[in-house]
């Protein structure tokens, strides 16, 4: 009887489903939910998928993915300060962007978003870029992990050769085809997800920063860039007086650019790409030092990159209950400082555990979005 019973309340229960399923698509197309959903935060979103099956089936088609990362790059990116402490991952989200004042005191922030998630104890976690809101947590690692932090998702990868016991890994991304790549390349999200060998004809020394080239007879500094979609390798020189290592790359309105420091006078030079093919560069200076030294709060910051607006952002190398930005606008060549709260105060200590605990050297990844990526 309880088993006729049960069956019965399911069948009920499947039409029920059936029936808002019916109701929804008579309602509205789907062309219009896939538009209303791709507007909600991340979270509502997997909640919703939870509706029904179509709803589910929406939220996962490649389609609304795309589009989804598209509404959440319209909705300003952010800069993502995260640090690990043993097993457990802590996560935090604040605006990327300065609000617009002319005060150089701290600006009233808005909430910072916070999440702890589970995390390989055995494992460096040494954030990068955010390439379409996933990130390669590794630079120098056998087993490279990739990280969405909006479905606080993890994925280990294969070791490309057995023998390496030390590898550079980066996240590329195919825009046509929506895939992200890895002179080794592994393809997430194609049909066949292994390690292949990408030849080419530049010798060079792998490194996140601008490097110089290896042969002997000709040395410059240069930038390797990789066309995840062609699978080749292409050389950027940049200027001749710009060849030694330590420039940081960064986006300068829509362009490429490198951030090097000029130790003639302890000021700072913004090299912006022009022209890739003929490697043509233009060059502004800037009287502010690489890192910056802020006497207010007797803290080094450290320049990560630069906003939309061109403002230049700099972080804090250590922090004791109080978490600051710094940003540098260019054209009035003043610093102004933004105060965000609930990271390292002590309500935020008390509540995750980290009293006594000593908080330096904390990556801050920049331009991140929230992506609905799976792996």
């Amino acid at each position: 009887m309880d088993h006729q019973q049960e069956t019965t309340e399911q069948i009920h229960k499947k039409a029920r489903i059936k029936s808002q399923e019916s109701v929804v698509r008579s309602s509205f197309p789907l062309d219009l939910i896939s538009e209303i959903l791709s507007k909600l935060p991340a979270k509502s979103v997997g909640r919703f998928r939870c509706v029904s099956k179509l709803w589910s089936s929406v939220t996962t088609d490649p389609y609304f993915i795309n589009k989804f990362e598209t509404q959440s790059r319209q909705r300003k990116p952010c800069l993502l300060v995260s640090f690990k402490r043993d097993d457990r991952l802590f996560v935090f989200s604040i605006p990327q962007d300065r609000q617009s004042s002319n005060e150089y005191h701290p600006i009233a922030s808005q909430p910072v978003h916070s999440y702890h998630m589970t995390y390989p104890k055995s494992r460096r976690f040494f954030p990068r870029v955010s390439v379409h809101g996933l990130i390669s947590c590794f630079q120098e690692e056998t087993k490279p992990i990739i990280w969405n932090p909006t479905t606080r998702k993890l994925l280990i990868l294969t070791k490309p050769e057995k023998s390496w016991e030390y590898a550079t890994f980066f996240l590329g991304y195919d825009p046509v085809d929506a895939k992200h790549n890895e002179y080794r390349v592994f393809a997430l999200g194609s049909a066949q997800e292994s390690w292949r060998r990408i030849k080419t004809n530049h010798k060079h020394c792998v490194n996140s920063y601008p490097t110089r080239h290896t042969d002997k007879t000709e040395r410059f500094g240069f930038i390797m860039s990789f066309d995840v979609r062609s699978e080749e390798f292409h050389v950027i020189k940049l200027p001749c007086n710009n060849s030694g290592p330590g420039g940081i790359l960064a986006s300068y309105e829509g362009r490429l650019a490198c951030v090097t420091g000029n130790a003639a006078d302890d000021g700072t030079i913004l090299w912006t790409l022009m022209d890739a093919e003929k490697h043509e560069w233009s060059r502004r200076y800037f009287p502010i030092p690489i890192p910056y030294y802020d006497r207010s709060v007797e803290t080094v910051f450290n320049f990560i990159g630069i906003t939309d607006a061109g403002e230049f952002v700099y972080v804090p190398n250590r922090f004791r209950k109080l978490y600051y930005v710094l940003y540098y606008d260019p054209k009035r060549n003043k610093f102004h400082r933004v105060e965000f709260k609930g990271i390292a105060d002590d309500e935020s200590r008390l509540k995750h555990g980290l009293v006594n605990s000593r908080l330096y050297n904390i990556p801050a990844v920049m331009n991140h979005i929230e992506s609905l990526r799976s792996f």
